[in-house]
């Protein structure tokens, strides 16, 4: 086998051990953002689970509004709800933020992310009990009526619309190729320096 056709299948390997070890961990981190009609914004981060348009499995929960970070609670991350209609009791109740909407029902640990905000279905709050007093957070989906843009801050200060998907955005962080893949590389690297040196010399 020639030196080229070595050069070829060494870069074969290589780029599918790269995509292999990319893949290996099907969990990212994320930022996100929201900005309200009114200019205010929430941003934050978040790690989960790609799964097509939805990212599912939220965790190490971060979110500010106007640059004003919610206070943490003891795991360090926000806690996380999705909005679950409640088809038995359609009737209308006034919920402990304040807004009249539709009996909420919330599933813990199940919110719902997506890349274009229509699939978006999660409560982001500092209390482990989000049926008792809303404080510090942060929600879109139709837990408050219509699809709804909800936040209210560390500061008491509270924002609500109604969703526009074109205003929310999030992003995959970038993912660092592994170390064990950047030291065989250059050990390859220097592999075939020294054999390309060889045949040289040799010639």
């Amino acid at each position: 086998m020639n030196m080229k056709n070595i050069l070829k299948l060494v870069g074969i390997t290589f780029a599918l051990l790269v995509n292999t070890a990319v893949q290996a961990d099907i969990t990212y981190d994320y930022i996100y953002s929201y900005k309200f009609d009114n200019g205010e914004i929430v941003s934050g981060s978040f790690t989960g689970s790609e799964n097509g348009n939805l990212i599912t499995n939220l965790s190490n929960i971060t979110a500010s509004l106007n640059g004003i970070e919610f206070t943490t609670n003891a795991s360090g991350s926000l806690y996380a709800f999705s909005y679950v209609p409640d088809n038995l009791s359609p009737d209308l109740t006034s919920h402990a933020s304040g807004v009249i909407g539709p009996r909420a029902a919330w599933a813990s640990g199940s919110a719902v992310a997506s890349f274009d905000g229509t699939g978006n279905n999660f409560l982001f709050i500092d209390s482990i009990n989000p049926d008792g007093i809303f404080v510090n957070y942060f929600a879109i989906g139709s837990a408050f009526g219509e699809a709804s843009s909800v936040a209210k801050g560390s500061d008491g200060h509270f924002v609500n619309e109604i969703f526009s998907p074109t205003r929310w955005s999030v992003a995959q962080t970038p993912v660092p190729v592994p170390a064990a893949v950047w030291l065989f590389g250059t050990a390859l690297l220097g592999w075939l320096g020294v054999n390309k040196r060889r045949h040289q010399t040799a010639i």
